[in-house]
């Protein structure tokens, strides 16, 4: 693949320090799919997504590594990398600019189509000071995960309460509260959400 319009800038030092742990989403390569803005898509990439400060890490065909332009990659399609729900990891941006996101931030894709839910998943660093010793020590920790909904109207934060279901889908509120009651969804897993989100989007 060619990897000149991915705009890629070369690493830099970022991480000062010993800190435990793994800023990356997935700790080994992984091969994905990159679609491009201009609509094209790459061949098989070997990339790691940085979830700490939200940037795509990839390698050339060289085996050096960059960092991609997020203005020039829109779309992340993992080919063999899942959740422990067995969805595949996907990750867009383009989105609409929401607290502190701007359109270039990457999103977690749980659901598309009319409406579609989105994670935001992040990591921060943690500072620990002993206090026999006066030492530091600093590890990455996955932040909680923040959802999203997205309709071609709107981009906007939501809880995963039957009141917020009903209101986003107020359209076929009824359809989806007996929906939810027959098939015993458990809106604390995100694996009944995303079975939710699936049905609404089919009626």
């Amino acid at each position: 693949a060619s990897f000149i319009n991915l705009n890629g800038r070369s690493l830099m030092k970022k991480y000062e320090g010993d800190i435990a742990g793994s800023p990356f989403k997935n700790e080994n390569w992984e091969k994905a799919i990159l679609t491009l803005y201009k609509g094209k898509k790459t061949s098989q990439v070997l990339i790691k997504m940085n979830i700490e400060n939200n940037e795509l890490n990839y390698k050339d065909s060289s085996g050096k590594e960059f960092i991609a332009d997020p203005r020039q990659v829109k779309r992340i399609d993992y080919i063999s990398f899942y959740t422990k729900d067995s969805l595949r990891y996907t990750f867009k941006n383009g989105y609409p600019a929401i607290s502190k996101q701007d359109t270039s931030f990457y999103y977690q894709v749980y659901i598309e189509g009319k409406i579609e839910l989105l994670g935001k998943k992040t990591k921060y660093i943690r500072t620990y000071k002993n206090d026999v010793t006066g030492e530091t020590t600093k590890e990455f920790l996955d932040a909680a995960i923040v959802f999203y909904v997205y309709t071609r109207r709107s981009m906007e934060e939501f809880h995963p309460y039957k009141s917020s279901i009903l209101t986003v889908m107020r359209d076929k509120e009824q359809a989806v509260a007996t929906y939810m009651s027959d098939n015993k969804i458990n809106l604390k897993k995100t694996s009944h959400l995303i079975k939710l989100f699936n049905y609404y989007n089919s009626l």
